[in-house]
């Protein structure tokens, strides 16, 4: 049986071939708003029949005796419906003041329905893709760009939501602290932030220790007993600031190292974050300019020589490591420098500034992870981040949560088969 669901769709999109009333074709207007609530499916709708415009409610089922099964003749919302669309007029049916409702037949290519029909029985995680393989690659991607806005506009709103100051330095700071480190733990270096405001660490941004013992200690990473002599040290100067603020550290045992490279470990990051913040003042004229070398320069740097040798206190590295590897680097930029700079020129009204912060997602290689490897192995390989991050936006949103019906791909492929399938005939 077709769901009513899928003939909704087709109304919405335009996927029928011919909408006619007793042989006669109509002309829709406006296919108007889908109702979610009680009622007429369709809202505010406009046709045109025989050169007469009519505008109000349109009901659509499979057939319309199952106008009398759903008790419509006995509600009065549905006195406002002007088209009754089925697909089999089996039965003429009135509303609740007795007038005839007219019946029109929705004409549909089989195979929309058996396109809609595979989206919903198919249990793979990308259920459409054996049908979208004809667009190619540049195609597909070309479509998922439509999404890149809304992702952008996603990572805005968190922004906006995260910080209760508008100082652009301590939303970067809370978003930075997010998205440092690995994936598992962006919950965790938030709260840090959260619990170490970026005032504290701004009075002491010129002593890199100070900021490495308020993020550590803050982090819950300093142990009672100090397994070395630099860990000793950094334990004297949280005491310091922790008195000085009030500071109340986080329990350690959020963080999760399950799968987590030593490179990535928690203790290392921060002592990246310290050095980050330590050379901040290059990050003010960089960020206005959208100087990328500058940027990539300032997040390159390295951590203290301690955390180069040391992944946690006391755990040495098999060789000395730098700072942030190149996926990190990318991830940052494209999580974090990107929608601040893009942010702050909302705020300023600075439109050059916001085109050129998404003009270099087109600028960036394409992320490479769990999700986007789906894609690609199918044939669907990104060209650059702004196509990895429209991926991610596409899968996250419309894939994964199975809202293949909401899908913009979706619609664009429906549309070109019924084109296809019009041109033939």
């Amino acid at each position: 049986m077709i769901p009513e669901s899928h003939l909704h769709y087709i109304w919405a999109n335009r996927l029928y071939d011919r909408i006619s009333l007793e042989g006669n074709p109509i002309e829709v207007v406006d296919v108007g708003q889908l109702n979610s609530h009680d009622g007429p499916d369709f809202e505010l709708a406009r046709v045109r029949i025989k050169g007469i415009e009519w505008a109000g409610a349109v009901e659509i089922h499979r057939k319309a005796s199952e106008w009398q099964e759903h008790g419509h003749q006995h509600d009065v919302r549905y006195n406002s419906v002007i088209l009754h669309v089925v697909l089999e007029n089996n039965l003429a049916v009135r509303d609740q003041a007795n007038r005839a409702v007219p019946a029109a037949i929705m004409e549909v290519d089989p195979s929309v329905l058996d396109g809609l029909s595979r989206l919903e029985v198919s249990n793979q995680s990308l259920r459409c893709m054996p049908d979208f393989l004809y667009m190619g690659s540049e195609r597909f991607l070309d479509e998922a760009l439509t999404l890149l806005p809304q992702r952008i506009e996603e990572k805005l709103s968190l922004l906006r939501a995260r910080s209760d100051s508008d100082h652009f330095n301590s939303i970067f700071y809370l978003t930075l602290m997010r998205y440092v480190g690995a994936h598992q733990n962006n919950e965790q270096m938030e709260s840090i932030a959260r619990a170490l405001p970026y005032q504290y660490l701004k009075k002491h941004a010129s002593d890199a220790t100070a900021l490495e013992a308020m993020l550590l200690g803050q982090a819950g990473l300093l142990a009672e007993t100090p397994r070395d002599e630099y860990e000793a040290n950094l334990i004297g100067e949280y005491q310091f600031y922790r008195q000085k603020f009030s500071l109340t550290p986080q329990p350690k045992e959020r963080f999760r190292y399950l799968r987590l490279r030593p490179s990535a470990f928690p203790a290392r990051m921060l002592g990246i974050v310290a050095q980050i913040i330590h050379h901040e003042e290059e990050l003010l004229s960089a960020i206005t300019r959208l100087d990328h070398r500058a940027i990539v320069h300032w997040l390159s740097v390295k951590p203290s020589e301690y955390w180069q040798r040391h992944y946690d206190f006391g755990r040495t590295l098999p060789k000395a490591l730098g700072g942030l590897g190149e996926n990190n680097l990318r991830s940052l930029i494209i999580n974090t420098i990107i929608p601040t700079v893009y942010y702050y020129a909302q705020q300023t009204g600075d439109q050059m500034l916001a085109q050129r912060a998404m003009d270099w997602l087109f600028r960036l290689p394409p992320e490479s992870n769990q999700y986007t490897k789906l894609f690609t192995s199918h044939g669907v390989c990104p060209r650059y981040s702004a196509d990895s991050q429209a991926l991610l936006q596409l899968y996250h949103r419309y894939c994964q949560p199975m809202y293949c019906l909401r899908c913009p791909i979706a619609i664009t492929h429906f549309q070109a088969l019924r084109s296809t399938k019009a041109s033939h005939s």
